[in-house]
């Protein structure tokens, strides 16, 4: 009982951490993007298979940014309506290239490469302009996936 009990706690922690996190970069994209209409809301946390995280998304009408920490900003990912696309493939559907997710040792750094794509060539989606982001996601499925070595 006391080893199940000191693993919750930690997780407990540890999932705090993530929120923590989550919350202080919501605030550098709410930068951007609050301007624009968006609303930052708190999804899920909690400890899986692969340790705590947290998500969250950051909302306007149809439209999402959905963002997931771990030990800092992982997946990155944007909807609208039914239709979603990987940060990764709405830039390489631009032909375009992107600060996130750079490398750094602070957790906040990929939030703030974030906000720099999305005052860049991502900046589209910012302001609603949706036929350059079906555009992309069109072009991003018509080309090879590309596989790390």
């Amino acid at each position: 009982f006391v080893l199940t009990r000191l693993i919750c706690e930690t997780r407990a922690v540890a999932g705090e951490q993530q929120m923590a996190t989550l919350n202080e970069g919501a605030l550098i994209l709410g930068d951007v993007l609050a301007q624009s209409g968006f609303v930052f809301e708190h999804v899920a946390h909690g400890s899986g298979s692969g340790g705590p995280s947290a998500q969250g998304r950051f909302v306007r009408g149809s439209q999402s940014i959905d963002l997931h920490v771990r030990w800092s900003l992982g997946l990155v990912s944007y909807k609208w309506d039914d239709v979603v696309v990987s940060h990764a493939d709405y830039l390489r559907g631009l032909s375009a290239t992107g600060s996130y997710p750079g490398f750094s040792d602070d957790p906040l750094d990929g939030f703030r490469h974030l906000a720099e794509d999305l005052s860049g060539p991502l900046a589209g989606f910012v302001t609603g302009d949706r036929a350059e982001f079906d555009l992309a996601v069109s072009t991003a499925g018509s080309l090879p996936t590309t596989w790390l070595p």
